[in-house]
C-alpha cells in the first residue's frame, strides 16, 4: 500500500477516534479543564495576554456548569450546598484554582480567537469547540510522529505506520489530546522539535536551520512552561551528532563563536521578555526556582519521602501513561496494567538487544539510523528524568500524571515498536508492526466501553 494512503488512513482513523473520545468524556472530566477554559474566556473578553486577571463571574458560570454535569460524582466529593462562586472555594478544584499566572498565554490567546468566532455560545459549547481544536493538534502530532520515524528508517519502513498508530491508539494520549488544555499544542510542538533535530542530523546544522529550531523552542515555551524540559537535550544532541560525524567536527574557534551567538540570542530573547512582559517571564522563573529548591532540599537530605513513596510514584506514573481516566481516578483492571508492564519491559529489553548488537557490530542499521535512535533515547531519558526531579523527589502528595511525558511522544512510540522489532528477523517487521498497534486498538476498545462509558452512565 502506498505510504501516503496509509498515513491518510491513520490520520482519518485518529480523527474519528478523537471525536468518539470528545463525545464520551463528560464535560470537565479531563485535568484542569475548568481553569483552562476560564483563562481562554478572560482573553476572549479583551484582557491583555501579558497581564490577565481571574474573573469570579466567569468562574461562577463554569461552576454552575460543573453542577449541571454531575462533576461532584465524578471527582468523588460531596456536592457543596450552596454552590461556591469561585474556584478557590470549590471542592477538589481548589488545589489548582487558576492557570492565570501559572501558564504562558500563547495557547489561551489562540483559544480566545476561536471563542470570539461565536461569542454567544454556552459554556459547554465553548468547551467542546476548544476540545475540537485540541483534537486537531493531536492528529497533527500523529502525522509528525510518522515523519520522525521516516527521518530515521525511511518512509517505506513499517515502523512509520506502527509508530503513528501506537500514538493514535494510546488511550491516555487521546484523553489528554481531546481536552481543553495547552498539552495537545505543546505535544505537537515537542514532536515538531524532535523532527527538526532528526532532519538537521541528516542535512547538517547550519546557522539558519538552528535559528528555525530556536524559533520553535521559543513558540513552545510561550505555549507551556514544560517546554523547558527540552532545553537540556540540545547539548546532548550536538555531542551525539559530532560523535557520529567526526568529519564534521568544527574548529574550537567556530564552535565557541556559534555557542556564544546562540547564547546571546537566548539571552536577548529572555531579557526582552523580562523587560516588556515581566509577568510572563515570572512564570519561568518560578518553575526553575521550584526545581532548584526541590533538588537542593533533596541533596541536603531535607526531603522526607513517605514510606512506599517510590512504589506508589512509579505505579501511578505507569498507569497514567496508558489510561487512568477522569482526573486520574478510574483505572483499568490490574491484569491489564500487568500485561502492559510486560509489553513495556519487552520493548525496553529490545532496545538493550539493539545496543548489544551495535557494540558487537551485528546490527544492520546505518550510522545515521543509529544516531536517530540514540537521539530518541536521549529525549526519553531527559523527559523522564526531569519529571522525577521535579515531582518524584518532592515526596509531596500530588497526582502523578504521565501526560507531562507526552511532549516527547515520538521517542516513546518509535522506541516501543523498534524495541519489539529487535526480536524478529527483518522479514517479520511488517507483521510485528501490524500486531502491536492492533493490541493498542484492543486497549482502546477496553478503555472506551469498559472504563469511560461505564463511569459516564
Amino acid at each position: 500500500m502506498n505510504y501516503k494512503l496509509t498515513l491518510l488512513i491513520i490520520l482519518t482513523a485518529s480523527l474519528l477516534l478523537g471525536i468518539i473520545y470528545i463525545y464520551i468524556i463528560p464535560p470537565w472530566q479531563s485535568p484542569d479543564e475548568p481553569t483552562h477554559l476560564e483563562y481562554a474566556e478572560v482573553l476572549a473578553e479583551g484582557a491583555p495576554p501579558w497581564a490577565p486577571q481571574p474573573r469570579p463571574d466567569l468562574q461562577e458560570k463554569i461552576i454552575a456548569s460543573l453542577d449541571r454535569h454531575d462533576y461532584w460524582r465524578y471527582v468523588w466529593v460531596e456536592k457543596p450546598e450552596p454552590l461556591p462562586t469561585t474556584f478557590r472555594e470549590t471542592p477538589f478544584l481548589f488545589a489548582a484554582a487558576s492557570q492565570i499566572g501559572k501558564n504562558p498565554p500563547l495557547y489561551y490567546l489562540l483559544s480566545s480567537l476561536v471563542l470570539r468566532l461565536s461569542p454567544s455560545l454556552s459554556v459547554e459549547g465553548e468547551l467542546y469547540r476548544l476540545r475540537i481544536i485540541s483534537l486537531i493538534f493531536s492528529v497533527l502530532t500523529v502525522g509528525v510522529v510518522w515523519a520522525c520515524a521516516a527521518e530515521i528508517f525511511g518512509s517505506s519502513s513499517p515502523i512509520c505506520p506502527a509508530a503513528a498508530g501506537i500514538i493514535a491508539l494510546l488511550p491516555q494520549f487521546m484523553v489528554i489530546g481531546t481536552s481543553v488544555s495547552p498539552d495537545p499544542a505543546v505535544n505537537l510542538l515537542g514532536a515538531v522539535t524532535i523532527w527538526l533535530i532528526l532532519r538537521l542530523q541528516r542535512r547538517g546544522f547550519t546557522l539558519s536551520r538552528i535559528l528555525i529550531l530556536l524559533l520553535c523552542y521559543g513558540i513552545g515555551l510561550l505555549v507551556n512552561y514544560k517546554f523547558l524540559i527540552l532545553l537540556p537535550v540540545l547539548p546532548g544532541v550536538v555531542f551525539i551528532h559530532l560523535c557520529f560525524n567526526p568529519h564534521r567536527i568544527i574548529s574550537l574557534k567556530k564552535l565557541v563563536l556559534w555557542s556564544g551567538g546562540i547564547g546571546a540570542i537566548l539571552l536577548l530573547a529572555y531579557s526582552g521578555l523580562v523587560w516588556y512582559f515581566p509577568e510572563i517571564a515570572r512564570i519561568f522563573v518560578i518553575r526553575v526556582n521550584i526545581l532548584y529548591l526541590t533538588l537542593s532540599s533533596f541533596l541536603k537530605g531535607n526531603t522526607l519521602l513517605p514510606a512506599g513513596h517510590w512504589h506508589w510514584f512509579n505505579s501511578e506514573l505507569f498507569k497514567s501513561f496508558w489510561l487512568k481516566y477522569g482526573w486520574l481516578k478510574y483505572e483499568l483492571p490490574s491484569i491489564f496494567y500487568l500485561i502492559l508492564q510486560i509489553a513495556s519491559l519487552a520493548a525496553l529489553a529490545g532496545i538493550g538487544i539493539f545496543v548489544v548488537r551495535w557494540i558487537t557490530r551485528f546490527d544492520k542499521l546505518t550510522r545515521r539510523d543509529r544516531e536517530g535512535v540514540l537521539t530518541l533515547l536521549l529525549y526519553a531519558v531527559v523527559a523522564l528524568g526531569s519529571y522525577y526531579l521535579f515531582w518524584g523527589i518532592k515526596g509531596a502528595n500530588t497526582t502523578t500524571q504521565a501526560r507531562h511525558l507526552f511532549i516527547v511522544m515520538p521517542a516513546w512510540s518509535i522506541l516501543f515498536i523498534f524495541g519489539w522489532c529487535q526480536y524478529f528477523p527483518a522479514r517479520f517487521q511488517k507483521k510485528v508492526s501490524i500486531v502491536i498497534p492492533a493490541g493498542f486498538g484492543i486497549l482502546n476498545v477496553i478503555a472506551i466501553f469498559h472504563i469511560i462509558s461505564t463511569y459516564k452512565s
